[in-house]
């Protein structure tokens, strides 16, 4: 028996419902990846989906427990992630065309409620668009509306490597 299959065994044997649960839905999101359904592996494993709306891109996060803070909502760092991924999908997509990318140079999240719904909707559009550099705003809100954190991030213009498989 080989690694992988022992260290599933050995979790599989002791898990809570709530655990499969979590290790299934962590399978299906690199399945997800490897069928090139979605665009990362993060994206992947937290079951993220992007689309684009005219200027804007936006990036939804269903609530499950491999999000949870040790207060069972939502932490303040995947919320981060989430904002991140809106604003750069966004420039990214952008820029694309013109075989250039953006990195996020700094970015400044604002909580302003925890969360209590099961989905979280990051919103993400331009400030400033630059040669070099791209200034962006998030909202995330919650699927009744009510508004969660506000980002903004400054992204630098590159020519981005090949990227990895």
């Amino acid at each position: 028996m080989n690694e992988l299959q022992s260290l599933i065994n050995q979790v599989t044997e002791n898990a809570t419902e709530v655990e499969l649960k979590l290790l299934t839905e962590f399978l299906k999101g690199i399945q997800n990846k490897q069928k090139k359904e979605a665009p990362t592996y993060l994206n992947a494993i937290f079951h993220m989906n992007t689309h684009f709306e005219e200027n804007r891109c936006v990036v939804t996060l269903p609530v499950t427990p491999l999000s949870f803070n040790s207060f069972d909502m939502p932490h303040g760092g995947v919320i981060a992630t989430l904002t991140d991924n809106a604003m750069g999908f966004l420039v990214n997509k952008d820029l694309s065309a013109e075989g250039r990318g953006a990195v996020t140079t700094t970015m400044t999240i604002h909580y302003v409620k925890a969360s209590t719904e099961k989905t979280l909707i990051a919103t993400a559009s331009y400030l400033h668009k630059g040669r070099q550099t791209l200034v962006m705003e998030c909202t995330v809100s919650q699927s009744d509306g009510k508004k969660i954190a506000y980002a903004t991030g400054s992204f630098f213009v590159i020519t981005p490597h090949s990227p990895s498989k």
